[in-house]
């Protein structure tokens, strides 16, 4: 049988409102009568003692004698008839243990029980003891009864009200608690039939609110993973199509006998299967680093001098199209990085191959190397037409083609600034871009420092 949270928090709450609830009402009872069977006790004391100061002063007033004490107590009683709390007898015994008053029911004429015995004092001694039966409290102990009877209901009906109230209390806190949790669950069913889209109201901001929290963010991550695979399988199938299209075409005239074929005829097909294999090789590399697989050989580099023969292997390609192409390293910049110098050179060069293919003639680009804080910074800035704000957040994604300037008909694959941004975030670090439409872009990698010689080629290697 299935059993609710909500029914086994209740259960849970129930338990405990029961437990002590029976526990508060013996610990009240037992207290009650402990504190009636005190008060009785310190009556009945009472009580002897004035009967022993009686006597006391009977025998004081008779001159020391026992003579006329019983006649005295019997007269006393006798105008006393019509008290309830008049014991049943009276026994003094002298110190040699002879009885030396005696009033009230002889003994062992009715079943009484001895209920005091207190000592009779003259002048600072004991003269004498009585022997108290029936103190005549039967009326202070029939009120105890009474009493502790009425308290006792009264007691129990309390503990069940308050038990009731607490139950009911207790109910609406466990629906109440178990609510977030129900949505949680309506949420995940709702993710299973393939609504990605689903969302929990954040309501509080304790330990459930912080669960939706987390929960609202992994289905926002799932909805945008999904649409990222859905882009991705559209473009990897038109990236594909393309060149696959032009091997068949190629192959079916071959087949049909309308070309013969030449080693030049061969050329194309041969640009198709290296722009196919260079595709397939880029997404390999860019799935196993979105996945922490990319297997990274790291060491020291000073990357003055890695970034220095980069550009100097654009150098000729910059000249051809009157642009200026500058590296220049900051003041007393620490140059050092722990790298994989075959990952980091293919981010340089996707970063400077698409700054020199955006740059106009005449145009510069400029390679600069500094410091903030901690981090290693490495700034791509060319003088091209820049990208729009809108298209910014969307620029790392892969084959993302917002700007009309950044099309395919540039070349490439479109993964170019996927796979750069995987790669240096492989290397814990991280890439931004800055751009103003008309002016230029900025693009800008900081990588983990590693203390060492800071700008020790930094003097020569301004350009």
């Amino acid at each position: 049988m299935k059993i609710s949270v909500t029914r086994k928090l209740f259960a849970i709450i129930a338990a405990l409102i029961i437990c002590m609830s029976g526990a508060f009402f013996v610990l009240a009872h037992e207290d009650l009568e402990r504190l009636f069977q005190s008060y009785a006790s310190q009556a009945s004391e009472r009580n002897a003692v004035q009967w022993a100061d009686l006597v006391s002063y009977f025998y004081e007033s008779e001159g020391h004698s026992w003579k006329q004490v019983s006649t005295d107590l019997t007269d006393v009683l006798a105008h006393a008839r019509a008290r309830q709390d008049l014991p049943e007898q009276l026994v003094v015994v002298n110190h040699k243990g002879q009885s030396v008053v005696e009033i009230g029911t002889p003994l062992g004429q009715h079943d009484t029980n001895l209920d005091a015995t207190i000592p009779i004092i003259d002048d600072g001694r004991q003269i004498a003891t009585m022997h108290i039966y029936g103190l005549g409290l039967e009326g202070l102990y029939q009120i105890e009864k009474t009493v502790l009877h009425a308290m006792t209901l009264a007691l129990m009906w309390g503990v069940i009200i308050a038990a009731v109230l607490a139950l009911l209390t207790g109910a609406l806190m466990a629906r109440r608690m178990t609510r977030p949790l129900k949505q949680i669950l309506k949420a995940i069913k709702q993710i299973t039939a393939g609504d990605l889209t689903t969302q929990i109201p954040v309501v509080t901001a304790d330990e459930f609110g912080e669960v939706a929290s987390a929960f609202n963010q992994m289905t926002q991550q799932l909805y945008a993973t999904e649409e990222a695979r859905r882009h991705l399988v559209a473009d990897v199938a038109h990236e594909l199509r393309i060149p696959l299209t032009i091997m068949q075409g190629q192959l079916e005239l071959v087949q049909q006998g309308f070309r013969t074929v030449k080693p030049q005829d061969l050329l194309p097909l041969h640009d198709e299967v290296i722009r196919l294999s260079r595709l397939v090789q880029d997404l390999h590399h860019l799935s196993l680093a979105e996945v922490g697989k990319l297997e990274l050989h790291k060491e020291q580099v000073d990357m003055a001098m890695f970034l220095r023969r980069i550009v100097d292997n654009f150098e000729v390609e910059a000249i051809d199209h009157d642009i200026q192409l500058t590296l220049r390293v900051a003041e007393s910049a620490n140059v050092w990085a722990n790298v994989d110098p075959d990952r980091m050179t293919q981010v340089c060069v996707n970063l400077l191959g698409n700054a020199l293919r955006y740059t106009p003639d005449g145009g510069r680009i400029d390679v600069v190397v500094s410091n903030e804080a901690d981090m290693l910074l490495l700034a791509f800035s060319d003088t091209g037409p820049g990208i729009d704000a809108d298209h910014l957040p969307f620029l790392f994604d892969r084959f993302y083609r917002g700007d009309e300037d950044r099309s395919r008909q540039t070349g490439g694959t479109g993964l170019g600034l996927a796979i750069a941004k995987e790669f240096v975030e492989a290397h814990d670090g991280a890439i931004r871009v800055e751009s103003t439409p008309g002016t230029g872009t900025t693009f800008t990698v900081s990588l983990p420092l590693v203390v060492g010689d800071a700008g020790a080629y930094a003097g020569h290697l301004r350009r």
